[in-house]
């Protein structure tokens, strides 16, 4: 019998999960949101004050508001290097770009009548959906201001708008004809000064949200299961795209991958799942992976690193919060075996040596003197 009940509790445990995956840890103010994390786990983000946006960032010492340009401020990408950019509300009310370096915030200004920046990488170069044809299109701009189109899809009357940068400047974003009532666009990446169509699963709109360094890439793809509007995440790797979305039935659906790290695991959000993550195996829902007592509603991951952080926005008793996912026990992740020609890339645009140790060490420097607010858990 003492056997019996020995082997029936081990049955017991292997059915239930032995522990929570992630550990939670709120990294902004009641109301506020993340937009990206980077390799040292610090979060990107935006709150509300009185009804004003701020921006801030959150390197883990607590929050640190980013403020000096406008009268509001939104956060969208943080590189490796701690900098921050976003976007900033100008006295004419047209958004404005900055970035935040060294303990300054910098106007980096608009491209065209109006633009939207979107991403940073770790040299310093920028991506932004601007109007300076009328219509949208895509712009890489490089650290010392010049402007360079992404060029469209040859369609007639085209528009494309850009969403993610990797640190080799291919940028991910949607390309296609300007027609009603729902544009078809196509998921795109640019390399080099060509556009590729990273095909479909049978329909559109596609778009890719994210990119790695390795060009691997994610976001929606339109299916028909019944529904004007259902689409599934995907995984672009090797020139093919294919579904993660595993959760079967022909019922409708929707989920769209939002951010990817160098392993090629993907973040994003499900109608069925919320906030979701996939490791190359299965989607698994977020709230699922956090202790269940803690009461979290995980809905919006941003973004994922290569240590497996997750920079989200979660609802915790109708208040939303930014937070950071870290994990418990970590899994067994190995960096990607780089291509041959990558590092030279990376070398093509990265500063000289002396120049890149003085701009670490003043940056170092500045982030040492951040006013940091607490924030409570």
């Amino acid at each position: 019998m003492a056997l019996a009940l020995f082997c029936s509790a081990i049955g017991l445990a292997a059915a239930a999960p032995a522990y929570p995956e992630y550990r939670v840890t709120i990294v902004g103010p009641p109301g506020s949101s993340a937009a990206d994390i980077n390799l040292a786990g610090a979060v990107a983000g935006s709150y509300s004050v009185g009804g004003t946006t701020h921006a801030f960032i959150n390197r883990g010492k607590g929050l640190v508001k980013l403020g000096a340009l406008g009268s509001a401020s939104g956060a969208v990408a943080v590189n490796d290097k701690g900098e921050v950019l976003g976007n900033w509300l100008a006295a004419d009310g047209g958004y404005r770009g900055f970035i935040y370096s060294r303990g300054r915030q910098r106007d980096i200004g608009v491209i065209g009548g109006g633009s939207i920046y979107r991403d940073l990488n770790n040299a310093g170069y920028t991506i932004a959906t601007g109007y300076a044809d009328g219509d949208p299109s895509g712009y890489l701009r490089a650290p010392n201001g010049s402007v360079r189109s992404i060029g469209h899809l040859p369609v007639a009357h085209p528009i494309t708008d850009v969403f993610a940068l990797n640190n080799l400047n291919q940028v991910a974003g949607k390309s296609g004809p300007l027609v009603f009532p729902e544009q078809p666009y196509r998921a795109v990446i640019w390399t080099k000064g060509k556009l590729r169509d990273l095909g479909d699963l049978g329909l559109t709109p596609n778009s890719a949200n994210a990119i790695n360094d390795r060009g691997q890439a994610t976001g929606f793809a339109a299916v028909n299961t019944g529904g004007p509007h259902d689409r599934v995440a995907y995984l672009y790797s090797n020139g093919s795209l294919a579904s993660i979305d595993d959760l079967g039935g022909a019922e409708l659906k929707y989920s769209e991958g939002v951010g990817i790290n160098n392993h090629g695991h993907i973040v994003g959000y499900s109608d069925t799942l919320q906030g979701f993550v996939w490791r190359g195996r299965k989607m698994q829902s977020l709230n699922t992976l956090v202790a269940p007592g803690l009461g979290w509603n995980i809905t919006a991951p941003q973004a994922i690193n290569d240590a497996g952080q997750i920079a989200a926005t979660a609802v915790r008793k109708g208040v939303q919060y930014a937070i950071r996912l870290d994990l418990i026990r970590p899994h067994a992740l190995w960096a990607p075996v780089q291509a041959p020609d990558a590092a030279a890339e990376l070398a093509a645009i990265a500063p000289l040596p002396a120049t890149a140790a003085a701009l670490a060490r003043a940056e170092a420097e500045a982030q040492e003197r951040e006013a940091v607010q607490a924030v409570a858990q």
